[in-house]
């Protein structure tokens, strides 16, 4: 009888530690689903972001189109036309734009003035927004068009090729543009 009862507790110390072996490969299990679960929240979040800087774009393009089409002689004349890599408006743009809402303005002054409103409007919606408005002036049947062209960077951690941050994290940057064109009607 002793050595079925030695039998018996060798066996119980077995089922013992095959139930710590079962717990622990639940907790990595566990675990694991845990952390997919974690980066699919996180990559779910960052296409939302994605999409609506895009959006954001958009809207800035057909805001400017439509500041365009309601000032036909300053269109004409290309006073919407933008150098490239213009950004946030700085405080000399600012001072030096007309203050068209409380007197009269030329075509060209509420053109600048307008300018100057739109791109306040895109550094404050999209980061590190950047534009460029390209004047293209009538031709012969061709009428006369702007390109317009929004671009902002979008920051983000995870694993890239760029070099790790002070908390460990590897973070990237990509360039994202939105181009349209806008064609003046005819006068």
């Amino acid at each position: 009888m002793g050595g079925a009862a030695h039998s018996l507790a060798a066996r119980a110390a077995t089922q013992r530690g095959s139930v710590m072996i079962e717990a622990l490969v639940s907790i990595v299990v566990t675990s694991m689903a845990l952390l997919a679960s974690a980066a699919l929240a996180i990559n779910a979040a960052k296409a939302n972001q994605t999409g609506r800087y895009r959006a954001q774009a958009v809207l800035l393009v057909s805001d400017i189109a439509e500041r365009i089409s309601a000032n036909p002689a300053a269109a004409a004349a290309g006073d919407f036309a933008l150098a490239a890599g213009s950004g946030q408006p700085d405080q000399n743009a600012l001072n030096a734009a007309p203050n068209c809402g409380t007197g009269a303005c030329t075509p060209t002054q509420y053109a600048q003035s307008q300018m100057v409103a739109w791109r306040a409007q895109m550094a404050a919606v999209l980061p590190q927004a950047t534009s460029q408005i390209t004047f293209t002036a009538a031709a012969g049947a061709t009428p006369a068009s702007y390109a317009v062209t929004v671009n902002w960077v979008e920051r983000s951690v995870g694993h890239g090729g760029s070099a790790r941050t002070n908390a460990g994290n590897v973070s990237s940057s990509e360039n994202f543009s939105h181009t349209a064109t806008v064609v003046l009607s005819p006068q």
